[in-house]
């Protein structure tokens, strides 16, 4: 069965406060996890969404994951342990497992952007923070 979400429902949480991480002016978003929809899903990756505000900050990080973003608002400076580049709306950066990595937002809005991330093992780390509220369609609207 399809699951039909819309971005501005879900909650939204401080990544500084959620996880301890360095960063200023961060949120994240859940859409799909793990448990979104039950046993009946396969649950390789796990799709967030983050909005950083004007001057806010992801500091460089590393997972074993691999990573991709997709930019729907404003502009990025990427930076990793080898590059520093800029990016903005329609724009796509893949990062690979272990590879080092943060986010700023660059100009005077703020930077939001779609992340996929894969799932590991059992898919620890694709468990969101809080149970998702699936709406549950047999064919979208």
């Amino acid at each position: 069965m399809v699951i039909i979400k819309n971005v501005r429902e879900i909650k939204e949480y401080d990544v500084k406060e959620a996880y301890g991480q360095d960063a200023e002016g961060v949120t994240i978003k859940w859409i799909s996890e793990k448990r979104t929809g039950g046993e009946n899903y396969l649950h390789h990756f796990a799709l967030r969404y983050f909005v950083i505000r004007p001057s806010g900050y992801l500091a460089l990080h590393k997972h074993p994951w691999e990573q991709e973003i997709a930019v729907t608002r404003g502009r990025l400076q990427v930076t990793g342990s080898d590059y520093n580049r800029t990016i903005g709306v329609g724009d796509i950066a893949y990062f690979p497992a272990n590879e080092e990595h943060g986010f700023k937002a660059i100009g005077n809005e703020p930077s939001e952007f779609y992340c996929v991330i894969g799932c590991m093992g059992k898919g620890e780390n694709c468990i969101g923070i809080s149970e998702p509220q699936d709406v549950h369609a047999s064919s979208p609207k």
